[in-house]
């Protein structure tokens, strides 16, 4: 799911607007790094579920998650789930998952991620940009996934956790408050909705709901769709490209966090360099499992 073509061209050099009028130079590589992670690589998300998987097996329990969290683009800072890419073919809103007592919930919690424990030593943490503290357990199944496909947990964590960095990023610009009035008052998008027979998507961000309402909740996690569910995906996708929207809210943002990249460009950097050997990684891992 979601092997998605780079929609903003990547450009020798961006120019753009900060605070006091005075123009902030955004580089390539720094759009580069995020175009990129727009749709993290389909080889580091096996790896991550196969490991992870093996793990959870090992510890008694199923686990069916491929991967369709990772990645980010800034067009999701408002009304995260409804941006599609062009291999997308179902809504995060129709999966169904596993219903655990709650004694088996934290069971598979506790070998998932750590979580039932209060040492902060039985945990490794990292602090993200915003000064939030994310953390997971060292003898987790998760821990053990970002280990063999990120060299680190470290590493897993600033990788997996870069989409909040961005997120931070957005909010801080205020950008969001110009992509939500931009998903609010775009035309476009809604009326090639309505004109493929799908007239209750009112506004960019009712398609998940309106999914959710057709379809119910009958999928497990990264099993494929039905027929229904993926001529809206498919019908959803060619108007966010005709209409332009998520394109516009890309620009908005690089316009608004252009200061907050270039003062960051250290981690972008470092999010690129994690992914070129967690890439890897991951061949290796999927080849021995051949």
């Amino acid at each position: 799911m979601r092997i998605s073509k780079i929609i903003i061209p990547i450009l020798s050099t961006i120019l753009m607007a900060g605070c006091g009028g005075q123009t902030v130079e955004v580089s390539a590589d720094i759009k580069s790094v995020i175009n990129s992670y727009k749709e993290v690589p389909a080889d580091i998300k096996t790896a991550l579920a196969t490991v992870t998987r093996e793990c959870m097996k090992d510890n008694g329990h199923s686990y069916s998650d491929g991967g369709e969290y990772l990645g980010y683009t800034p067009s999701q800072a408002v009304n995260g789930d409804a941006t599609l890419h062009q291999q997308d073919s179902s809504y995060i809103t129709t999966e169904k998952h596993e219903d655990l007592s709650s004694g088996q919930s934290q069971e598979y919690l506790k070998a998932l991620t750590g979580s039932d424990s209060q040492n902060p030593d039985d945990h490794i943490t990292y602090i993200l940009t915003s000064g939030m503290a994310v953390a997971i357990g060292k003898n987790s199944c998760t821990a053990k996934a970002y280990e063999q496909v990120f060299g680190s947990v470290e590493n897993g964590l600033k990788y997996t956790n870069f989409s909040n960095d961005l997120l931070t990023a957005s909010n801080s610009s205020e950008a969001n408050q110009e992509i939500g009035k931009l998903y609010k008052d775009n035309k476009e998008y809604p009326q090639c909705m309505s004109q493929a027979g799908y007239p209750d998507v009112k506004t960019f961000g009712d398609a998940p709901k309106v999914a959710e309402q057709k379809f119910g909740h009958y999928r497990a996690p990264g099993t494929q769709a039905n027929a229904e569910e993926r001529a809206m995906a498919q019908a959803d996708y060619t108007c966010q490209e005709s209409s332009g929207i998520v394109r516009k809210a890309e620009d908005i943002f690089y316009s608004k966090a252009a200061q907050w990249l270039k003062d960051h460009e250290a981690l972008i950097m470092e999010i690129r360099d994690i992914e070129k050997a967690a890439k890897e990684r991951a061949v290796q891992i999927i080849n021995n499992q051949s």
